[in-house]
């Protein structure tokens, strides 16, 4: 594995370096975020039934479907990034995110071209799913392995920060075009104009990453480790993403169809609760990694964090369904993603640090797939699901919470890595 150093004055900026590795992060989230505000449009046109519910459980089936390349990608890509360099695996996944995006963007809807509707559908958000399994790993080794050791938490917490950055940047187009074009608009062709745009961030970020600098390793040619101590660690760190990818696909993602189909609140509205969401994870995240380093410890916080989001999620839910209104919406998504943000952030830093630099991205990548692709991109369509069979709208508190404690287990069983020299 080649891994990122830092440079002289003359070579890219760390900065730089920084921007490059999380862009493709950010491309990722933002279409995860157009695709969950116009979910119930892309319903309409691609997954047409007669029941409103099925149809849109159908549509959240499409988007987790995606995820079932994650894993392939995981393991293939990361493993890419440790033998050909970071750059190399960098510029390859995100110019096949980008093709997803186009495809989704440009697709002719149902009544068209019948079922190949979505069946163009599905193959783009497979072709995203196997795109999205490799940037994780070779992104955060990335931002990890540049700069000094003092930094790691901060630098590592921007991945984070860049899914707030994308949910604001989606959101924030969406709520345009909701507001700017009319009903009959947006279901002709406005909810396209996000995916395409979308795509710009392509070359932006192939420009960027071909500036990554790597530093010649004989760690290239190093074959995939499968000691029991890093297999074990490997099973800690997925269940250790497994309440935080939760909480992310839940709380800032899921919240627009919530709002609108179970609280009975406006689209327009609805999307500003995600707004509010994004814009506290792209500010806090990078406080909380920085804190972290300043503490020269990790653990303490996303303990911290998180069991206060296992307390704080049933109230909040349970005030969410007595009182409707956008004040107690953006009051509550605000408290939540403040204690989400404190157990997640300094998360990003501990679970590659855990993994030695030769094998990190393969695990990193391979990890977070598995828990992304199992519990994340499903998370929607299960809390969606226990709502309908159940008639109970507190389902995804309930949901939550579990899948937050068994994560919680996890990450305290992973070694503490604040202050440490990476291996």
């Amino acid at each position: 594995m080649s891994v990122i150093t830092a440079q002289p004055a003359k070579a890219v900026s760390q900065s730089k370096i920084v921007i490059a590795a999380i862009i493709g992060n950010l491309l990722e989230f933002y279409d995860f975020t157009v695709y969950s505000f116009f979910a119930l449009t892309i319903a309409k046109l691609f997954f047409p039934a007669h029941d409103p519910v099925v149809s849109t459980l159908l549509a959240l089936s499409a988007f987790a479907i995606g995820f079932v390349a994650r894993p392939v990608g995981g393991f293939v890509l990361g493993h890419y990034a440790d033998k050909r360099g970071r750059r190399a695996a960098l510029t390859l996944t995100i110019f096949l995110m980008a093709i997803g995006s186009a495809m989704i963007g440009l697709a002719p809807s149902y009544a068209s071209i019948g079922l190949a509707a979505p069946a163009l559908i599905i193959f783009a958000r497979l072709l995203q799913g196997f795109a999205q399994g490799g940037e994780f790993g070779a992104a955060t080794a990335t931002l990890l392995e540049t700069g000094t050791a003092k930094g790691r938490g901060f630098r590592a917490s921007w991945q984070l920060a860049s899914q707030g950055a994308a949910a604001l940047m989606g959101s924030g187009i969406a709520a345009l075009l909701t507001y700017q074009l009319s009903g009959e608009q947006l279901l002709d062709w406005g909810w396209r104009v996000p995916f395409l745009i979308g795509t710009l961030i392509m070359p932006v970020g192939v420009y960027l990453r071909r500036h990554i600098v790597e530093e010649p390793s004989q760690a290239k040619a190093a074959k995939p480790s499968l000691e029991p101590g890093l297999v074990r660690k490997w099973f800690l760190t997925v269940f250790a993403i497994m309440g935080m990818t939760v909480a992310t696909y839940v709380l800032m993602y899921y919240i627009p169809t919530y709002s609108i189909q179970y609280l009975k609140m406006p689209a327009k509205l609805s999307m500003l609760v995600s707004i509010c969401a994004a814009i506290v994870s792209l500010t806090l995240c990078p406080l909380w990694g920085a804190l972290s380093d300043k503490m020269q410890r990790r653990k303490p916080l996303i303990l911290a964090g998180r069991i206060v989001l296992i307390v704080l999620l049933y109230p909040a839910f349970w005030l969410m369904n007595q009182f409707p209104s956008l004040p107690v919406m953006v009051g509550l998504i605000v408290l939540l993603m403040l204690f989400y943000t404190m157990g997640s952030a300094p998360a990003y830093a501990l679970m590659p640090e855990n993994f030695p630099k030769h094998v990190r991205a393969g695990y990193l990548a391979s990890a977070y797939a598995v828990a992304v692709s199992v519990f994340g991109g499903s998370a929607q369509l299960v809390v969606a699901w226990l709502i309908k069979v159940t008639g109970n709208t507190m389902a995804p508190a309930w949901y939550m919470i579990a899948c937050v404690i068994i994560s919680l287990i996890a990450v305290s069983m992973l070694d503490e890595t604040g202050g440490r020299e990476l291996t």
